[in-house]
Formats: C-alpha cells, structure tokens, sequence
C-alpha cells in the first residue's frame, strides 16, 4: 500500500479511496491500517483518503465507484484490493465519462492479465503469487519432516506503472 500511495502523493492526488475487500480479514485489515499510516505520514487529510469495503465482486466494485463519482468532491485516485473492481470501475468511469487517466487514476491490486488488456493498462501491484505459494509448500514440508521453524522473507510486490494513473486534475 505504501508504494501504492507514494506513487500517488508523487502525482499531486491527495483524494484517494481504496475500494477495499471483506472487513475483518487480515489482509483487508493490514491495507486499511497501511493506507491510513501512509496518508498520515504524508500529511494527507483523513476525509479525504479512506477506504470503502466491498465483498470483491465486479458488482459491489462498480456500485462503489459510481457512489463515489458521484460525491460533491470525488477521488481523484481510486486504488482496488482485485483486478476485476477495478475493471468493473474504469468500465464505470468510461460510462459517465470520466476519463482514466485525465480525471480520475485507477490502481488494481493484482496484476492479472485483465490488467494489460484492459484500457487503459492498468497500473497495478505485481505479486509473484505461485513463488509465495511454493515458498510455503516448502517450509511447511520442511516443517512436517521435523525442520525447526525459520522466519522467511518472501519476494515483496513491486508497482508496475502503466497508462491507468497520471498526475492529479
């Protein structure tokens, strides 16, 4: 999240929304919390970087971006916690004219093939999810043939920058 926002900050957007998943799983949790620390590391007003949480459908992703665009004071970033919110959401954008990028930058969580085919690209968090899979396989097999525990770090996420964000209207 924090690579996420800073990218952001860097391009003037201090109205940003995550448009989150299910509230109460860790994960969704861990971004909420990250998204807060880093808008308040950065100075950026609480009203107007919050999150939104959705149950990950393309459904709740869409109705969520339409409530939003349609706010007096509307995101000028809207980061999603899934690919498909967030092609649900530029598909939202381009239905009332909003454009993406010029108006409105969109972030997706995972890096899916939805994010290269869709257009714009989408700029998205790229995460080697079969090597974090494997990386687990392993050390609980390890575990399993009596192995102490060890504390490993796997490969982090990095930010793929493509067409879907720009610098703030």
């Amino acid at each position: 999240m924090r690579s996420i926002i800073d990218h952001l900050h860097t391009l003037g957007h201090r109205r940003i929304v995550h448009i989150a998943g299910l509230p109460g799983l860790a994960h969704t949790e861990r971004r909420v919390a990250a998204l807060h620390a880093e808008a308040a590391r950065l100075g950026l007003d609480a009203r107007d970087v919050r999150s939104v949480c959705t149950d990950y459908s393309d459904e709740q992703g869409a109705e969520a971006t339409r409530r939003l665009l349609a706010t007096p004071r509307p995101p000028t970033a809207i980061v999603y916690d899934n690919d498909v919110m967030a092609v649900a959401g530029a598909a939202v954008a381009a239905g009332r004219g909003v454009p993406v990028p010029g108006a409105l930058s969109i972030v997706a969580w995972d890096d899916s093939p939805l994010c290269r085919v869709t257009h714009p690209r989408l700029t998205s968090l790229v995460r080697d999810t079969a090597g974090f899979g494997r990386l687990a396989a392993q050390e609980l097999l390890s575990l399993l043939d009596g192995a102490p525990t060890r504390r490993l770090q796997a490969e982090l996420p990095h930010l793929e920058h493509r067409a879907s964000t720009t610098r703030a209207p």
